[in-house]
């Protein structure tokens, strides 16, 4: 591309420049082109795989890292073009763009993300092509780190691709040049924005009755301090009285079971006491077991026939023996005895399942009582009464049934007050609200081009309206995930320590986000930073006749520097006195070309 254009003190270039001094022209079409002379194609599964291990071209780490095009050294063409016919012999060349396929950003966009995998830990670190650093300058000082932070670079503009090529290396120093390496300096960054001061809601309670009722009495005023546990109001409540009296009522119930038990207990030890005893048909019952009622009549008359039984049949077998009584009579002594047996053991197995079917029906009527308690029971804590409390009822005063003490749930003060003695108060009526203001919340209105800095944990400074030359500091904890409708601001939270009790809710201020606190980052003078319309560009020198144009990534700036957050390597010396002309040239070119649209608003 020519470039026969200059300037010197309102004199053009081209008494300064050579034809050819600008390099880059418009690249080839490749595929569709997006209506500003870009080539683009629709991705698709081959171009979604592209990246360096597509490439033909093998990738060397040792040679270091490309800050300013975001590859290894080994393969950036735009910095070593003597690479560019390897990539052509492999493959690997977008002659659109005049760059590697496996690194054309614009025709394949998904591929920046698989180079920056390969960036070492330690990137960016001195650029290889790049002159020595002359060290860090002069800190900037806190400050406040003025923003100077604009719309992301287009990843389609061409114009980082132009070059602008001196005739010979006087020309620079005639035309006024001047280049500064772009170093570290210690720097402080914030974002400055509304804030508005709010209670912690992890620590506010607004206490209502958990049954209704009439205020008896009011304990706690609006303001006051009050402990955990401690009494705010007396409420008289029918609701809490009748449940009081049904857990009484349940409570008897259960004491009345728990006795039924034993006694079925006592009575099934004994039956089996006494079974384990009289094994045998002949063996009675003792007058010292503890059966009662039908079940021992029953056992001890079968015993009895049982007994009788066995003596006739003695009797009959030995007069059988001696001819004395006939076969009839013998046998039907016989069958008498096996009828005895037969009542005997039957006897025996009723007792022993009436005495366990007994006990366990007891064992029921406890269970059932007690799970109708524990209802009762829970149903009062529902209502607000303590455990405690509630195990002391039975036989505690009637007439304190259906008192109710609405207590603090938390230590703090009163900023809410709506108890009144003799109204009536509902389950749902807030009578205080409570709130502990050792810590509070501090809502802050971020713009939406900051949105993206923060992170969890910085450290907030919050200065008050009210409060002037004072500050507090917070961190922050939480960052909305939504935008505000009407506001388009994003609402950051910070937490506020008040262990004097000097903020207070609703209080209006400026909150400064600490970004970075005197660190160093990397840095180039302000007047070095140049935008074409779409982009943030810093001039390069390449060599003492050629300077490229560089897409940068801009953080702060204090002291008349500005923090370069990507784009740029340390030690890259950088155009100061003249980059605003410079821009101004490569402008010409590209405007007609529609390489880049400009925007006033950028």
């Amino acid at each position: 591309m020519r470039c026969d254009h200059s300037w010197l003190t309102g004199i053009a270039l081209s008494a300064l420049l050579a034809a050819g001094c600008r390099d880059g022209d418009k690249p080839a079409a490749h595929g569709e082109d997006d209506g500003h002379g870009h080539a683009t194609r629709p991705a698709d599964d081959a171009s979604a795989a592209l990246g360096p291990e597509t490439s033909g071209v093998k990738v060397d780490m040792s040679k270091g890292w490309c800050a300013g095009h975001g590859v290894p050294e080994s393969v950036c063409t735009r910095c070593d073009e003597t690479l560019i016919p390897a990539f052509k012999a492999a493959g690997d060349w977008c002659a659109g763009h005049n760059l590697p396929e496996s690194q054309c950003v614009k025709c394949n966009p998904q591929v920046k993300a698989r180079w920056a995998a390969l960036k070492p830990q330690d990137a960016p670190a001195q650029d290889p092509h790049a002159p020595p650093s002359t060290g860090p300058a002069s800190g900037t000082g806190p400050g406040n780190g003025r923003r100077l932070l604009a719309a992301p670079n287009d990843p389609l503009c061409e114009v980082s691709r132009t070059l602008i090529r001196f005739a010979d290396a006087t020309i620079a120093a005639k035309a006024g040049i001047t280049v500064e390496p772009a170093a570290p300096r210690r720097m402080s960054s914030a974002v400055t924005a509304p804030a508005e001061v709010e209670y912690d809601a992890r620590r506010l309670v607004r206490v209502t009755p958990r049954a209704g009722g009439i205020i008896t009495e009011v304990r706690a005023e609006l303001g006051a301090a009050v402990r955990a546990g401690e009494v705010l109001a007396v409420i008289e409540s029918p609701e809490l009285g009748e449940a009081k009296s049904r857990y009484i009522e349940l409570y008897e119930n259960l004491l009345l079971a728990r006795a039924d038990l034993e006694r079925a207990a006592a009575v099934e030890e004994s039956t089996q006491r006494l079974l384990a005893a009289a094994p045998a048909a002949t063996t009675r019952p003792s007058a010292g077991d503890a059966l009662v009622g039908e079940a021992r009549g029953r056992l001890v008359a079968a015993q009895t026939a049982l007994s009788l039984a066995q003596a006739a049949f003695d009797r009959a077998a030995r007069l059988k023996a001696d001819g004395a009584v006939s076969q009839e009579a013998f046998d039907s002594a016989r069958a008498a005895l096996a009828k005895a047996e037969s009542d005997h053991a039957v006897a025996r197995d009723t007792l022993a399942f009436e005495g366990r079917r007994n006990r366990l029906a007891a064992e029921k009527a406890v269970r059932t009582a007690q799970t109708a308690l524990d209802v009762a029971a829970r149903r009062l804590q529902l209502l607000g009464v303590e455990p405690d409390r509630i195990t002391a009822l039975p036989g505690g005063d009637p007439e304190a049934l259906s008192r109710y003490e609405l207590l603090s749930p938390i230590a703090g003060q009163v900023v809410e007050h709506r108890a009144v003695n003799g109204e009536s108060a509902g389950e749902r009526d807030p009578l205080f609200t409570l709130a502990d203001l050792s810590t509070l919340w501090l809502d802050i209105d971020v713009p939406l081009r900051d949105a993206v800095l923060l992170a969890r944990g910085q450290r907030v400074l919050f200065t008050a309206d009210g409060l002037p030359g004072e500050s507090f500091s917070g961190e922050l904890t939480w960052i909305s995930p939504q935008v505000d409708e009407q506001a388009r601001t994003l609402t950051a939270r910070a937490v506020l320590p008040n262990p004097r009790g000097r903020i207070r809710a609703k209080m209006y201020g400026t909150a400064r986000i600490i970004l970075h606190e005197n660190a160093d980052v990397l840095t180039v003078p302000e007047q070095a930073v140049q935008t074409d319309g779409c982009c943030q560009l810093v001039f390069v020198r390449r060599s003492e006749q050629t300077y490229a144009p560089r897409q940068v990534t801009l953080g702060s700036a204090a002291g008349g520097y500005v923090e370069v957050l990507e784009g740029l390597a340390a030690g890259e010396p950088v155009v100061t006195t003249g980059s605003f002309l410079m821009k101004t040239e490569i402008l010409k070119s590209s405007i007609g070309a529609g390489c880049c649209e400009v925007d006033p608003g950028r």
